[in-house]
């Protein structure tokens, strides 16, 4: 299947797929970590890349050890993640040619064996292939995906949430955003986790070099929702 747009090393993009047939992706907390971990071993371009089940099984690695280990140089940069009950959004740089294409391979098809040996399922668990935009060097768009991207889990508590219209909600859309795991929000207010390990937010356009600027562009993109 060709693409309308073609994976281009240096340029920005916006990657997500959903459960086949819109199904739950992510059941457990075990879940969400094994696709974190995932997140992380599996953007390696070495010879030998890191595997999982090895360093669980055999080598006995926890999650906080995994995320904390050298994987070598990354086949993208990744700049924002989110991970939702049955859908996920990345937002990454191409940083070698092909990079995309092997990570996400790594990436969907180690999930998707983890997930189906431990739900005696089988079968394809995403809908088709992950779909992708290029954002190319569209700054409008880039910011508008860091607000988007981090915004997606107020789904699970708020439905319809960018149709209410009383401001008084924000703050409690904030609290929950902040104690949100599973997306890279919190490692953007400078929370010290190994999730952080995740991002190259160095290889992005620096939006958010000050204290408090990631929490300003998050309440203005609020209001401007509102």
């Amino acid at each position: 299947m060709l693409r309308k747009d073609p994976f281009i090393t240096g340029e920005y993009y916006h990657l997500y797929n959903r459960g086949i047939d819109k199904r739950v992706i992510f059941k457990s907390k075990n879940d969400y970590e094994r696709f974190i971990m995932l997140l992380y071993v599996a953007n390696s371009n070495n010879k030998q890349p890191l595997r999982l089940d090895n360093l669980i099984n055999h080598s006995h690695k926890n999650f906080n050890e995994i995320m904390l280990l050298d994987k070598g140089e990354p086949l993208v940069s990744i700049g924002a993640w989110c991970l939702m009950t049955n859908h996920f959004h990345l937002l990454v740089r191409q940083e070698v040619d092909g990079g995309i294409t092997k990570f996400m391979k790594k990436l969907g098809t180690g999930y998707s064996m983890f997930f189906n040996i431990k739900y005696q399922r089988s079968g394809a668990l995403f809908g088709g292939l992950f779909k992708s935009k290029l954002i190319g060097n569209d700054d409008n768009y880039i910011r508008h995906l860091l607000g988007y991207i981090h915004l997606n889990p107020l789904d699970i508590k708020f439905s319809g949430w960018e149709k209410i219209i009383e401001e008084a909600y924000s703050k409690e859309w904030k609290d929950f955003l902040e104690n949100y795991l599973y997306s890279s929000y919190k490692d953007y207010i400078g929370e010290d986790r190994v999730e952080k390990n995740i991002l190259d937010i160095k290889n992005f356009p620096d939006y958010f070099n000050e204290e408090n600027l990631f929490e300003d562009f998050i309440d203005n993109y609020l209001m401007e929702t509102l």
